[in-house]
Formats: C-alpha cells, structure tokens, sequence
C-alpha cells in the first residue's frame, strides 16, 4: 500500500473526493455518470501525457489551447469545404505539428524563452483561427468526426480507448527508451546533456511537435463533440493541461516524469468537476477550483523541494 501511494500519492486524495461525493450526491455512483467523468478525463489527459514530455524537459507549452481552436477550424472548414473527414483530420493534426515545430525552432534557434515564445504563439495562432473563419462557427455534420468521441469500438467509448493508447506510448517512452531517458536529462541538466553529446536543440523539437499534435487531437475530440469549429475554443485549456501534469508529480524544474500520476491528476480534476456539476455549481467557481488545485501543487512540489530546516540547522 505504502509502495502504491508512493507511486501514485493523488490515489488518496481521488478516493477520498469520490466518497464525498458518492455521499452528498445521489447520481455519481451511476454507470452513466463514471463514463462521463472517465470520458472527460481521457480528453484532457491525451494532451497532459504529451505536456509530461515536455515539463519533464523543463520546460512548457502556453499554445496549446490556441492549438486546440486551429484544429477544430482546420479540420471543420475542410470538411465544410468537401474535403473527405480522414484527411480534415490529418490536416488539423499537421496543423497542430506545424505550432509545435514553430515553438521548437524558435525556443531553440532564436534563443527566445519558451514562456515568450509560446506566449507569443498563443496569441498568433488564436489570431489566426479567429481570421481563417471571421469569428464565424464551422458547423458540421460529420459521422466519421462524431465517431472520435460517440465511438464505442470493443464496448469502450474512443477517447477512453484513445487514452489508454496514449498512456501506455507514454509510460513506454519515459521508461523503455533512449528518447525518454534524454527528455529527462536535458530537464535535469540541460548543458551537461549537450556536453554528454545529446542532440538537445532536436529533442527540444520534437518534444514540442508531439505537444503540438496532441493539442490538435485534442481540438478534435472538442469538435467531435460539438460538431463545429471555432476561433474561441480552448480558451484557458493550457492551465487544464499543465495543471493535471503538475498535480500527477512531473516535475516543474525538469528532470521527472509520472505518466501515471497525469493520468490520476486528470481524472482528479474531472471528478471534481463533474462533483461540482452535480451539486449545481456555477462554472466560474469550477475554473477557481481548478487554480487552487494548481496553487496546492505548486506548493507541495516547493515544500518537497525546500523542506522545512531541522532544528539543529537552525541554531547551527
């Protein structure tokens, strides 16, 4: 028991929020219920377990949320305009690996910090979703779009399968590979990473394509489910996607990475959510949980980091 939390610490704390609620309200326990909460959780922790790559790196991503209203315009515009779903689909994904590389090559080339530099694309490519559709809906019909979220193949509704995929590459990635292994030291030590021969600039790169395409997967799944595109989607989502990696115990420094714990900090937030919902909430008070939770981990990590002196180093 002591080896599990230590491995997954928010167990606890999920356990425990689901008593509450599975106390003070009649519906959470529900079959219907848990699947939203597991479904809403899969969508947010697709682009988490990318995010994790890229903390771990020491680094992170402001654009993702921008990334996410592009997608969902490239993808449902091309749809609107004839063009076969699959390949609307591709297209939003490469849109999403084209913020991605932009944000690597000028983090990387440019030396610009990648809080500016992806501050600056967010703005960029929000303006630039908002321009492409003249703030206007790209409403679609689509049953092949409509399928990456109402599928149901083996039984399993899609974005929990698709989670599940994106875990597992996840956790293979940080523990079986080289590329995994060297995320986590240039996070660790960046110039010592370069000095041992890593090709750092490429790594950098490639950490922010994958966090590029995820957030064009997950403008997807948010355009599946509403069947329309949008300049104004994912407003705010960057907060959701780093604070489920924070909260899982990726280290915000670099050097650490928990795909299990992502995966726990997103259903964490979700079952919040959802609990908040069913005892009828206002959405303004969902977002403020959501900042308090961030503000709680960020503390913990610098409690973690910085422990409280000891008596004798106190007096010494």
């Amino acid at each position: 028991m002591t080896g599990l939390l230590r491995r997954a610490p928010l167990a606890l704390p999920l356990l425990g929020v689901a008593v509450a609620l599975a106390l003070t309200t009649d519906s959470f326990l529900t079959g219907g219920n848990l699947e939203n909460v597991l479904v809403a959780a899969a969508i947010v922790a697709i682009p988490g377990l990318a995010m994790t790559l890229c903390l771990a790196m020491g680094e992170f991503d402001l654009s993702i949320g921008s990334t996410v209203s592009l997608a969902g315009v490239v993808c449902c515009s091309a749809i609107v305009d004839g063009v076969p779903a699959p390949l609307a689909m591709l297209l939003a994904l490469a849109a999403g690996a084209l913020v991605g590389l932009a944000n690597g090559l000028v983090v990387t080339k440019l030396g610009v910090t990648p809080f500016i530099a992806t501050l600056a694309t967010l703005v960029i490519v929000r303006g630039l979703s908002l321009a492409y559709t003249d703030g206007h809906d790209q409403i679609v019909s689509s049953a092949t779009l409509k399928y990456l979220v109402g599928g149901r193949p083996l039984g399993v509704p899609m974005p929990i399968l698709l989670a599940v995929v994106a875990g597992a590459l996840a956790w293979w990635t940080v523990n079986r590979t080289r590329f995994g292994r060297w995320v986590c030291a240039v996070g660790s030590h960046r110039e010592a990473a370069r000095v041992s021969g890593l090709p750092v600039d490429r790594i950098r790169i490639a950490v922010y394509v994958l966090v590029g395409m995820s957030g064009g997967l997950w403008g997807l799944l948010i355009s599946s489910q509403l069947q329309k595109g949008n300049g104004q989607l994912g407003l705010g989502f960057e907060l959701d996607a780093i604070t489920v990696v924070v909260l899982g115990g990726t280290a915000l420094l670099g050097g650490r990475a928990s795909v299990l714990g992502t995966v726990l900090g997103a259903v964490l937030i979700e079952t919040i959510r959802n609990g908040l919902n069913l005892l009828n909430t206002p959405p303004a008070y969902q977002r403020i949980s959501v900042g308090l939770l961030l503000v709680t981990a960020l503390a913990l990590l610098a409690l973690r980091r910085n422990p409280a002196p000891t008596v004798r180093e106190v007096t010494a």
